[in-house]
């Protein structure tokens, strides 16, 4: 087995109970091979610092052994991860050729079947990931190791194959310029390479992003020489039109589904084909529309629920806003006691205002959950799926921001309470020292009234 040979079960889709007990073989021998083949995938790597040490038993030795995806391909991250090296039928143009086992041994093992069938071809790879993933600029995806960028393979001026492949802007015509030397889209080479990709054992190629006019390109080429309907089937179903293909006409982009060891912490969105492992079952499908009908029910009645301790706190608000005048009234004549009482209280409906946010917060959760589930359980890999799942995700988001305005308005106004409060009892100290200080004076000139009574009465005494 190669390093880049990475396990995967059949592309049909389990159902029912004879679906699960394959399910938990493929499982099983998957987890086999991986330990077998830990050896062999640490000699492919060429990461830095990411050799495992120590036996057979040491368990980090073996997590080390092999990558890790985690996240989304557009906001995710690489772990322990295997770097493209050039070969004989593969050359690589960027140093962000970092990726998972199962995408440098795709572009391997498909550089080779083109080299094959067209000797001398050597397959051009751009910018795969960083060697720990995260954020590749100028790419939006390209974060968690399973994206990859490939150039086509073109025909030179006097008809004869460019033996690299180039990334070069191909037109509607299939042609294509490089200062002073005109090339032509091979057609022949790209098909087996597309074909390559889609029909590789190891590995499951979610799509395949290229510019309109090079799919149709292709897809009659594979018409012209009679491919097989399966085959044309799985290419128009990875070169499916999405957001961004016009941009992509001086390469593929090609993306792999999520492996089976790196599941659950990596994850698939959209589109789900059919080899993909995961699909549920049309029996799975309906007993989980069954369950959010349930879930949904429930949702309604917790939602409704919610609107209305927010309305009833946005009630107790106003009423609270308009008894703080009162006692900030009362609070000049008694400062000391109705101060420590309005502290209390403020701190009672900061606690009270924090739960019910917090109530809010864990039912649109909740909400946001049971929605994602129901969208997908119901529209599948419709197209009508992934726009509805575009507008929960933007309104998603917009309920989110008014989440953040609006707890951020409720600890301004706290903060704005907190700072009159304080305020207040500065001034209402200040009130008491001033008639602390006004009463001593009036004690002194009382003591001065007294003392010159006393004496106008003693010369009274004296003048008698």
């Amino acid at each position: 087995m190669t390093p880049w040979a990475a396990p995967r079960l059949p592309r049909s889709s389990p159902s029912g109970d004879h679906g699960g007990v394959r399910r938990l073989l493929g499982l099983c021998i998957a987890l086999a091979v991986t330990v077998s083949s830990t050896a062999q995938a640490q000699e492919a790597r060429e990461a830095p610092g990411a050799e495992p040490g120590g036996g057979a038993s040491d368990v980090a030795a073996l997590a080390a052994a092999d990558s890790l995806s985690t996240g989304h391909a557009d906001g995710g991250r690489l772990e322990h991860a295997f770097a493209l090296r050039p070969g004989d039928a593969l050359a690589t143009v960027s140093r962000k050729r970092y990726g998972t086992r199962e995408l440098v041994g795709l572009l391997g093992r498909a550089a080779s079947a083109v080299a094959r069938a067209f000797p001398g071809s050597r397959l051009a790879v751009g910018d795969l990931s960083s060697e720990t993933g995260g954020p590749l600029a100028p790419h939006e995806s390209h974060q968690s190791g399973r994206d990859a960028d490939v150039a086509f393979y073109l025909i030179g001026a006097d008809g004869q194959a460019v033996p690299q492949a180039l990334f070069q802007r191909v037109d509607a015509e299939g042609r294509a310029r490089r200062r002073d030397r005109r090339f032509t889209f091979d057609d022949a080479r790209n098909w087996a390479l597309l074909v390559a990709f889609v029909d590789d054992p190891m590995a499951e190629v979610q799509y395949v992003i290229l510019a309109p006019h090079i799919r149709e390109r292709l897809l009659e080429y594979g018409r012209r020489i009679e491919a097989p309907e399966d085959q044309l089937r799985r290419v128009e179903l990875v070169t499916r039109r999405m957001r961004g293909s016009d941009g992509h006409d001086d390469h593929f982009h090609v993306r792999i589904y999520c492996s089976i060891g790196d599941r659950p912490q990596c994850l698939d969105r959209p589109p789900l084909h059919p080899w993909y492992y995961g699909t549920p079952s049309p029996d799975a499908v309906a007993a989980a529309r069954v369950a959010d009908l349930q879930r949904a029910q429930r949702l309604r009645r917790d939602q409704e629920q919610a609107r209305r301790a927010e309305l009833a706190l946005a009630r107790g608000v106003a009423r609270e806003e308009a008894r703080e005048q009162v006692r900030a009234r009362a609070l000049m004549a008694e400062p000391s006691r109705q101060e420590h009482a309005e502290a209390r209280r403020a701190a009672r409906l900061t606690r009270d205002e924090r739960r019910a946010l917090t109530e809010l917060r864990r039912l649109e959760e909740e909400a946001a959950r049971l929605l994602v589930r129901s969208r997908v359980a119901e529209l599948g890999r419709d197209s009508e799926a992934r726009a509805e799942e575009r507008r929960w995700r933007a309104n998603e988001r917009r309920r989110s921001v008014r989440l953040r305005e609006e707890q951020r308005r409720i600890e301004a106004e706290e903060r704005r309470r907190a700072a009159r409060l304080r305020r207040q009892g500065r001034e209402a100290a200040r009130l008491q020292r001033r008639a602390e200080a006004q009463q001593a004076a009036d004690r002194r000139r009382a003591q001065r009234l007294m003392r010159r009574s006393e004496e106008l009465a003693r010369q009274r005494a004296r003048m008698q």
